[in-house]
């Protein structure tokens, strides 16, 4: 009779991390992963097809999350700095929380065939919660400012710009 083990994609994805978080992306392997947990190699390709989709899919569980807290400030908050303060404030720390993804030469390979055909779906994640308190506000061509406003945000904390630099610029744009 097959042991049952409860929660495998979880249990991989924790090792992932956990070996990530100690010897940096390239170290990792799925061979490793699948060791971690005590499972067989063919029991991680049953839940992942790659190292990179195992990856790709618990920062995409993270960015969700990040998301949903900004997306939930919005519906409460009507200053539309707050929520864009709030945005960069999860970007860069996603972005920090995951440095030794993100810096790594071999990760930047993997992920750059897909990272163009999803910029646009991040610039519309982003663009959402501000546009609900641009909707809100009462503010011209809201859907508009929103992607603007998106799209400089992404760019210039994924750059490593400093709020305070981005936020004199961008409280112009909400100056009725």
């Amino acid at each position: 009779m097959p042991k049952i083990i409860e929660n495998v994609r979880g249990m991989l994805i924790d090792e992932a991390k956990r070996q990530i978080k100690e010897n940096g992306y390239d170290s990792v392997t799925i061979r490793g992963i699948a060791k971690g947990c005590s499972l067989g190699l063919g029991t991680f390709y049953n839940y992942f097809k790659s190292k990179d989709m195992l990856i790709a899919s618990f920062l995409l569980d993270e960015w969700q999350e990040r998301m949903s807290r900004v997306s939930a400030l919005s519906e409460s908050e009507c200053d539309p700095m707050a929520v864009i303060e709030a945005i960069y404030g999860e970007i860069k720390s996603f972005i920090d929380a995951n440095s030794s993804i993100f810096s790594s030469p071999n990760a930047q390979k993997a992920f750059k065939s897909t990272a163009g055909s999803y910029h646009k779906l991040l610039v519309s994640q982003v663009s959402q919660p501000i546009a609900v308190v641009c909707r809100a506000g009462g503010y011209e061509q809201p859907d508009f400012l929103a992607d603007f406003v998106a799209e400089s945000i992404l760019t210039w904390t994924v750059a490593n710009k400093d709020f305070a630099d981005i936020s004199r610029i961008i409280s112009k744009l909400f100056v009725k």
